[in-house]
């Protein structure tokens, strides 16, 4: 007998379920609308999925004039950390950067320096309440990336979703001929997100993977890759975009 989509979805879940981890997909088709979880409230360090919030506090300054989007700052100034890795750290220090393009640098390549200048701008009241306790959930995660890939009202914000550096999480194995993908990279130790909003042919399916407590993050990220093309495949869609969000 022939397993249904939400079972077969729901049995993906199931298997991608371990300790540590959590997951909330939704499903919207013609004359559906499908959703399940692991434990889809439960916190988890926000990690760098915080700057999509940033990103969104910068994109309303500038859109009622408080921030320039024009403002310039050389690579010096920017001061990364010598304990940190940066897409900073290969230009010359009197590289000037436009604020627009730290926003980009920040999304697309989830750049902390980047971040702390932004961040040093819009100030602790215009960050994301999650900044507050560090903390986010799957619905939560959600919500934040769908307001930030919006293209009319945060277009900045969602050219860097969708034009960012890759890994292999959501979805895995697709390529350019199949997928436009977008991902910021990067993870803590014993920590792998991935959040993505995924358009397809027959419909849109959102993906939040929140993890803690991982042995192997790789295996982890390969086990939200099976999940994902499981639950795809459950529900006969076939990828055509996504925009998706590594926490770091």
């Amino acid at each position: 007998m022939r397993i249904s989509a939400p079972d077969a979805a729901r049995a993906a879940l199931d298997a991608y379920a371990a300790p540590g981890r959590s997951a909330l997909v939704r499903v919207r088709t013609a004359g559906v609308d499908w959703e399940s979880g692991v434990e889809p409230d439960q916190p988890y360090r926000a990690a760098s999925l915080l700057k999509l919030g940033i990103a969104i506090a910068v994109e309303d300054g500038m859109q009622d004039g408080r921030i320039d989007p024009d403002a310039e700052i050389t690579v010096r100034e920017l001061r990364a950390r010598p304990d940190e890795n940066s897409v900073t750290d290969l230009l010359n220090p009197s590289t000037i950067l436009r604020l627009r393009d730290a926003l980009a640098l920040m999304i697309g390549a989830s750049d902390n320096t980047c971040a702390r200048w932004l961040s040093s701008i819009v100030g602790s009241a215009g960050e994301p309440e999650a900044a507050r306790t560090g903390l986010t959930t799957c619905r939560e995660a959600l919500d934040l990336l769908r307001t930030a890939a919006d293209r009319q009202q945060y277009p900045l914000t969602a050219h860097a979703l969708r034009h960012s550096i890759r890994n292999s999480r959501i979805p895995l194995g697709a390529t350019d001929a199949d997928v436009s993908i977008a991902h910021k990279t990067g993870s803590l130790s014993g920590l792998a997100h991935d959040v993505a909003l995924i358009e397809c042919d027959a419909g849109v399916a959102e993906i939040a993977f929140l993890t803690d407590r991982q042995h192997d993050t790789l295996v982890t990220g390969y086990a939200m890759g099976i999940c994902t093309r499981e639950v795809l495949t459950a529900w006969g869609l076939a990828a055509r975009s996504t925009v998706s969000v590594d926490g770091e």
